[in-house]
């Protein structure tokens, strides 16, 4: 006869209830619980919200101007070296001995590689008169009208040479702020070596650092030839601009020796005669920036881990205030994600509005300060927080607060229900 399985005694141990598997709405539902319990906490304790605010707002005040004064330098460096010694890559090119035939020496700096080429050479011998009075500090420099190409030229009044100048029948000028206030209106201008000359003022170009003495441009053409014979005998330059990655003055200059058959050049050597240097900034000026801005990213970060620290600690000291309440909610029915999600979510929330805070704070300060700057800025060049600056701040103190949220988080789930309900 088949036996029968035995039966499980009446007062026996019941097998453990199997735990029911969480499902992806379970843990959306816990997810959205703590979200609620987060910002309920947060409009609860506004004391302590203001009190973890503060170290962030510093922290991330102190990283937007980080990030603010560095685009702010970047562009103003830029400018001021572009203004100054021409775009990147500018070489100049130095020409100690005439050649028989200069057009094809100019010719070939555009074959070599130049994409804008013009004669930039500091002359000697003509002054200027205004008035019947001769102005003998005055600098004088001839240039082509390709200039702007090459160098930042910032027009206060007038404007730049144009190449139909050249068809002028009187010498063409164009004069810095400085030799502006002595010209007055500029009516009644001379130039001349040999004998004077009525000049034309066409445009006054703002001053900067390296140009705060009179100085004029005067536009090469026929009708000032006889002013640049009078400094035939002097160095004359030439400012090329170049590809960034093709400015090498070496390479440039041996391909310019391939072609100095064509310039009838008296020396026995091209390297005796011309001479090819980078004048433009543009790398030493990126180096600076970048030890600047690593200096200030680093005083930022700083500013920013003390901000952390102090959410840190006020997260434990909440926690732990709040034990009673959390251990009612764990009472209640509330998952160990709900309670997770609502500590750390209150962190995050707290560290984003200190964000927002210091992100308002850097925007007013920037219009401030942009107000007081802008008549000593290029006109192109304004402070102001760029977006990135914005994106960099937010992401942050979001960052900061998931950090600071975790440890308070973990800390309330290992609490004990019985003693926190005790309290």
């Amino acid at each position: 006869m088949p036996t029968q399985p035995r039966q499980r005694a009446p007062w026996g141990p019941m097998p453990p209830a199997p735990r029911p598997r969480k499902g992806f709405l379970d843990v959306l539902r816990s997810i959205t619980a703590g979200l609620v319990l987060a910002f309920a906490g947060s409009r609860a304790n506004v004391a302590r919200t203001i009190l973890s605010c503060a170290g962030i707002v510093i922290g991330i005040g102190a990283l937007i101007t980080v990030v603010t004064v560095g685009d702010v330098g970047e562009r103003y460096a830029r400018a001021y070296s572009e203004a100054v010694a021409g775009r990147a890559a500018t070489l100049q090119v130095d020409l100690m001995v005439r050649p028989g035939n200069l057009e094809a020496f100019e010719a070939d700096l555009l074959r070599a590689g130049g994409s804008a080429v013009s004669l930039n050479t500091w002359l000697g011998g003509p002054l200027i008169r205004s008035a019947g009075t001769t102005l003998p500090e005055a600098s004088i420099t001839a240039v082509d009208a390709s200039l702007s190409d090459i160098r930042r030229l910032e027009m206060v009044r007038g404007r730049w040479f144009a190449e139909q100048d050249r068809a002028s029948l009187v010498p063409m000028l164009v004069v810095n702020e400085e030799l502006a206030d002595i010209l007055g209106d500029g009516t009644d201008v001379q130039i001349g070596s040999r004998r004077w000359l009525d000049a034309r003022v066409v445009g006054v170009v703002k001053s900067n650092a390296f140009s705060s003495y009179p100085q004029a441009y005067l536009l090469r053409a026929p009708a000032s030839a006889e002013l640049l014979s009078s400094s035939e005998e002097d160095m004359q330059s030439y400012s090329v601009l170049l590809p960034p990655d093709d400015a090498d003055p070496e390479a440039f200059l041996a391909r310019l020796e391939s072609a100095a058959w064509r310039w009838d050049l008296s020396a026995s050597s091209v390297r005796e005669a011309v001479s090819v240097w980078r004048s433009d900034d543009a790398a030493e000026v990126q180096e600076i920036l970048d030890y600047l801005s690593l200096g200030l990213l680093g005083v930022a970060s700083i500013t920013l881990l003390t901000g952390l620290l102090g959410v840190l600690n006020v997260g434990l000291v909440t926690v732990r205030e709040r034990r009673r309440e959390l251990a009612t909610y764990r009472a209640l029915g509330a998952s160990s994600l709900t309670l997770f999600v609502a500590v750390v979510t209150e962190a995050v929330v707290v560290s984003v509005v200190a964000g927002a805070i210091a992100l308002t704070l850097c925007l007013a300060g920037a219009w401030g300060v942009d107000l007081l700057a802008s008549p000593y800025l290029p006109s192109d060049v304004s402070v102001s927080v760029p977006p990135e600056a914005a994106l960099v701040g937010l992401s942050g103190a979001a960052f900061v607060g998931l950090l600071a949220g975790v440890i308070p988080a973990w800390r309330a789930l290992r609490a004990s229900v019985v003693a926190g309900l005790r309290e």
